[in-house]
């Protein structure tokens, strides 16, 4: 045993074009024009007046220009008596909604009547959107954050009818998402940090809080209400941190193995349970094997017993988040065994995460070597952080955790 110096681990026709206009035919009397007989307007969005019939021949009206047509246009104008004008020219095509109406035909007397615009295309109704399906639930597993179940499928959306715009469809529902901490203003979330020295805080001049410091910074100046729970208390750890008052209490047990036997003493079983009965958690931040690992434990099997921990938390609080941590390096010939052992944990999480236990991984190997000189700049000693490599650990944590904290 190495005393304190044991650690943790951590989703057919064409359509219409109704012009609706009135042609006066050319005629050299001066007789009194005829009635022209307004053109059906066409079925499309964009409806034409149609083409009226010309009147009796004249010499040269002149043109008066037709007035607009309603929804459904009239009969083109009669033909005015002819006296001696100008031709009238066509009358301009219908609108969308009301055809224009048809100019006096070119006739050689008299003026052309004004005639009134063709029928128009009716405008169409708009199709309706189908709705949206509902957002699925929020997964768990396998990541910092569980990754968002598939939304919904979109309904289909209605076809623009002539003339007329579909309406938008409806947002679809989202799903009901996981939230481990309580909701009550004013009612702290509750995280049991548990595991072997390094969760406890070691540094060769005594505890002083661990990774725990900065998580609980990191949360205060975030607006987030967190307190820690536990059997054992560090008495070096600051009175306040962020002019907050700094809970002190753990579940970090120095020297510790993830099991007991062989000589050793491990946190699962009454450790473990015992917690779970007393301080009801909310979140469980699990960094345990490091002395496994160090102390060559039956390092092989080292993973299936970090497993059946994990189920043992899960069944005795399976509401509470469970966030496994890889264990830091070690400096020395035993780190790789350690990169072997965290390298199984994903997929120990993984698979529970599948069958719907609420447990995350978190990665505080990867964190803890971004800084190439970790050994020198992040390690008190070749097993335990330092003040400034706890920090490394608090943040890893708390980035595992912010999005579930109210």
């Amino acid at each position: 045993m190495l005393g304190r110096r044991r650690a943790r681990s951590f989703l057919g026709r064409r359509p219409l074009l109704a012009l609706a206009v009135a042609v006066g035919f050319i005629g050299c009397g001066g007789g009194e024009g005829g009635q022209g007989t307004g053109g059906t307007g066409g079925d499309q969005t964009t409806g034409t007046g149609g083409i009226g019939t010309g009147g009796e021949t004249g010499t040269g009206g002149i043109v008066s220009t037709g007035g607009s047509g309603p929804a459904t246009g009239g009969q083109s104008g009669a033909g005015g008596r002819t006296t001696s004008g100008t031709g009238g020219t066509t009358g301009a095509a219908g609108t969308i909604g009301g055809g224009a109406g048809g100019s006096g035909g070119a006739s050689s007397g008299g003026r052309g009547g004004a005639g009134t615009g063709g029928l128009t295309g009716t405008g169409g109704t708009g199709g309706t959107s189908g709705a949206n399906g509902a957002t699925g639930k929020g997964g768990i597993g396998g990541s910092a954050a569980g990754s968002g179940g598939a939304g919904g499928r979109g309904g289909a959306v209605g076809s623009g009818g002539v003339s007329g715009g579909g309406t938008s469809g409806a947002a679809g529902s989202s799903g009901g998402e996981y939230m481990p901490c309580p909701t009550t203003a004013g009612t702290a979330c509750a995280i049991l940090p548990l595991g072997d020295s390094i969760t406890e805080g070691w540094l060769p001049t005594g505890g002083v809080g661990g990774y725990r410091v900065e998580l609980f910074s990191k949360a205060v100046l975030a607006g987030k209400n967190i307190t820690f729970v536990g059997s054992q208390t560090s008495s070096n750890a600051p009175d306040t941190v962020e002019n907050q008052t700094f809970p002190k209490k753990h579940e970090g047990h120095d020297g510790y193995t993830i099991d007991t036997g062989g000589g050793n003493n491990g946190i699962s079983g009454s450790i473990t349970d015992q917690a779970m009965s007393n301080y009801h958690p909310n979140i469980v931040l699990l960094m345990i094997g490091t002395n496994d690992v160090n102390g060559n434990i039956d390092v092989a099997n080292a993973p299936t017993r970090l497993g059946n921990l994990i189920d043992e938390i899960t069944t005795d609080s399976p509401t509470a988040l469970v966030v496994v941590a890889s264990i830091i390096p070690i400096n020395g010939t035993n780190n790789k065994n350690a990169m072997t052992y965290d390298a199984a944990i994903p997929g120990l999480v993984s698979t529970r995460a599948a069958a719907g236990k609420h447990v995350i991984f978190v990665d505080n190997y990867a964190a803890f070597i971004k800084d190439a000189n970790y050994t020198t700049t992040e390690m008190s000693n070749y097993l335990h952080p330092n003040t400034a490599g706890y920090a490394v650990l608090g943040d890893s944590f708390y980035g595992a955790i912010s999005a579930h904290l109210p």
